[in-house]
């Protein structure tokens, strides 16, 4: 199957969840935005059954002084049920710069779905998985990608701290193509994100993770990123931060900055609004 036939699928699959998203009746909904973007680990929570949420925006990532690379990665994330969501990605147009010569292309294209195994008596998920299919949709002649596909599968945990707090923990392992006939290697990932809702609008965050390599030839590398999510009402957010690299060979330096958005239904508050609201409530 051609690259262009595998957009073609892409979009036909986008629009036909993007219609039944918006067909919803509102009254079925009463859920609001939860972006898994922009840190690396994402979160337990499950899109509301019959809700599309678009997640997209822009990274720019500085290694070492002389290169530098782009993306544009996007997400579409669909809730089916109660305790399953399925999703739809990709890297988006790529810049990749090495100082003598600059490379344009498409990325590569993700699909998954995230499951809900266990929650608390209240409903909020205290255990999922994320297993995803990465397709080699990026031209590996310019260096975009590998040429091979990716098999993912992370294990997502979180709870919330105090009264508006909130950890996310994930640990992913994967089988990843090295490209040019070689043999998939096993890579490695553990990442924490520590937010505090400062505000019902205001999410700053801080995140800590590390992959055991990213190539078949490369090392360890661990990096810190720190940014904000600010939520307009119930169904739109944007966001924004920097990232750091720690150790290993991890990138220098990055800049990113997305916007995350529910398509159909009427929203309420989200779960940690609500937690905080309901705790100010409450008699002393």
């Amino acid at each position: 199957m051609n690259t262009q036939n595998i957009k073609n699928i892409i979009a036909v699959v986008a629009v036909a969840w993007l219609s039944m998203a918006t067909h919803v009746d509102a009254q079925e909904v009463a859920e609001a935005i939860q972006p898994d973007r922009p840190d690396v680990t994402n979160g337990t929570r499950i899109v509301p059954s019959g809700i599309a949420q678009l997640e997209f925006g822009g990274l720019f990532i500085r290694p070492v002084p002389t290169a530098s690379s782009a993306s544009s990665p996007f997400t579409l994330r669909v809730g089916l049920s109660d305790w399953l969501e399925v999703r739809i990605g990709a890297d988006g147009l790529l810049i990749q710069d090495n100082g003598d010569i600059a490379v344009t292309g498409f990325g590569n294209v993700q699909l998954g779905a995230k499951v809900r195994l266990w929650a608390e008596p209240g409903g909020t998920p205290v255990l999922s998985i994320l297993p995803t299919v990465n397709l080699p949709t990026a031209n590996a002649s310019r260096g975009l990608g590998s040429g091979d596909p990716d098999y993912t599968i992370a294990f997502l945990t979180g709870t919330d701290i105090y009264r508006r707090g909130h950890v996310d923990i994930n640990y992913g392992v994967g089988a990843i193509g090295a490209g040019q006939g070689r043999s998939h290697f096993v890579q490695h990932l553990i990442s924490a994100s520590l937010s505090e809702a400062v505000t019902d609008r205001w999410n700053p965050y801080v995140e800590l993770f590390w992959f055991s390599r990213s190539d078949i030839d490369g090392a360890s590398e661990t990096s810190l990123d720190t940014g904000v999510i600010y939520e307009f009402g119930s169904h739109f957010a944007i966001d924004g931060g920097v990232q750091f690299g720690v150790a290993g060979s991890s990138a220098g330096f990055g800049v990113f900055g997305g916007v995350s958005m529910i398509v159909g239904g009427e929203h309420a508050l989200n779960g940690r609004q609500r937690k905080v609201k309901t705790a100010a409530a409450k008699p002393r």
